[in-house]
């Protein structure tokens, strides 16, 4: 085995365990267990903060591989089509009504959450049906449209809240992992795990797409089905992820070029590294959000934009002094 894979994969999983353990309540194995304070902290906050840091950032990273992988940009992320923007504008608008309902544990502010996102899919959908195509820059032209126009019924919505009903919107939009309990990570962890199996049952067709679209059609694929349905069900995923931790930046973008770097064009490798480095990097920067400034808690996705900005500049550069 590749020694690159085993120490990343020691150094992470090291990490996973290791986190939970630190904070500003110092925590030691014989408060793990019994009912305490420490246990509740341990079991309760911290355990599942970090499963479901993990989940989310390996989603969106993986996301962002697929994405950049079928419109052949590497500045693409899984929030290109604005689907994330409509999912943010059904969730901001729940927490404007005040709603309570709740679905399986869930609240009311995830529900509508996945509407917006369907909503959005089917827009997308209904736009290339009505042009008569499927074409990259045509899905990407309608999913600028519509985070645009979104974007708008966001700061539409943040004007007529009060100050209360704005805290809240304004922090749900910077990202926030913060739960206590397992309900959101019983919900995301079915999805998880079909999205992984999915993407790695249709990796020759990844790569067989990356190649280009004549390519792909030389060698026997639909590309016009197989688009629409991996833009679908990333899309969507991507929708109920933004629902539950709010639209986080950056980690979709940077890690699959991180992958990438490491282990070049071993498809296989990146896409499981990908899943690997996005999970453990939300849970750091999460970790770092949680404990840079105690007792105060800084929405991660302010953290995330600290690191991918950089990086985002990085590879704009790189690229247009490879074009030069």
């Amino acid at each position: 085995m590749n020694k690159k894979y085993i120490v990343i994969s020691i150094f992470g999983l090291l990490l996973l365990v290791g986190l939970p353990f630190i904070g500003q309540v110092k925590l030691d194995i014989q408060s793990l267990f019994g009912e305490n304070t420490g246990s509740f902290i341990f079991w309760q906050l911290r355990v599942p903060v970090t499963i479901l840091s993990f989940i989310v950032g390996s989603t969106l990273a993986l996301a962002g591989l697929i994405f950049q992988n079928i419109f052949k940009n590497s500045l693409a992320t899984p929030y290109t089509l604005g689907v994330s923007s409509g999912a943010a504008a059904a969730s901001v608008l729940a927490i404007k009504l005040n709603i309570s309902i709740s679905f399986l544990g869930l609240n009311g502010i995830y529900l509508y959450g996945f509407v917006g996102a369907l909503i959005t899919i089917f827009l997308i959908i209904g736009i290339a049906k009505l042009v008569r195509s499927f074409s990259i820059y045509t899905l990407l032209m309608s999913g600028i449209a519509l985070n645009f126009f979104f974007s708008a019924c966001i700061l539409l919505i943040q004007y007529l809240s009060d100050y209360a009903q704005t805290t809240s919107v304004l922090r749900w939009l910077m990202g926030s992992l913060s739960v206590a309990g397992y309900n959101e990570i019983l919900f995301l962890l079915p999805i998880y795990i079909f999205f992984i199996i999915t993407t790695f049952q249709l990796k020759n067709d990844l790569i067989l797409i990356s190649a280009g679209d004549s390519f792909a059609f030389s060698k026997g694929m639909n590309v016009k089905k197989f688009r629409i349905f991996i833009l679908i069900i990333v899309s969507f995923i991507v929708g109920v992820v933004v629902t539950i931790a709010g639209p986080i930046g950056f980690i979709g973008l940077i890690v699959p070029h991180i992958s990438r770097l490491i282990f070049k064009n071993d498809f296989k490798a990146v896409t499981f590294f990908t899943i690997f480095i996005g999970g453990l990097l939300l849970v750091v920067t999460n970790f770092v959000a949680r404990n840079l400034i105690p007792p105060v808690e800084i929405p991660v996705g302010i953290i995330t934009s600290f690191l991918g900005a950089p990086f985002f500049l990085f590879i704009l550069v790189s690229k247009l002094k490879k074009q030069g």
